[in-house]
């Protein structure tokens, strides 16, 4: 046998639980108290909860570790390989070209 006033009660339901319903409702709930800590936007001061004599205090002087291991192998690198002649690119070799065939210009 049928349920009796299902239609009824599927459509109050529905009703209830549609999105145009309740799109535009703000819900709160007083199971727990809002917590204190979020930020408010209004500006805090700091007198008392920081040394300004810390402001800095973990900043590393010196080189960076990654830094010299580069620079020492890039010191292997020439090292091991002799330095060649460089190559003179084309606008010098012109320029060389031009001073020996007039030496006087």
């Amino acid at each position: 046998m049928s349920h009796v006033g299902g239609d009824a009660e599927a459509h109050a339901w529905f009703k209830q639980h549609e999105y145009r319903a309740n799109s535009c409702l703000v819900l709160t709930t007083d199971s727990r108290p809002r917590d204190t800590h979020e930020p408010t936007s209004e500006p805090e001061t700091l007198w008392g909860k920081i040394d300004p004599k810390t402001f800095g205090d973990r900043a590393a002087r010196g080189r960076p570790l990654e830094l010299d291991d580069l620079l020492k192998k890039s010191k292997k690198k020439k090292e091991r390989e002799p330095i060649s002649e460089p190559v003179p690119s084309s606008r010098q070799s012109k320029r060389r070209r031009l001073q020996e065939e007039c030496p006087h210009c």
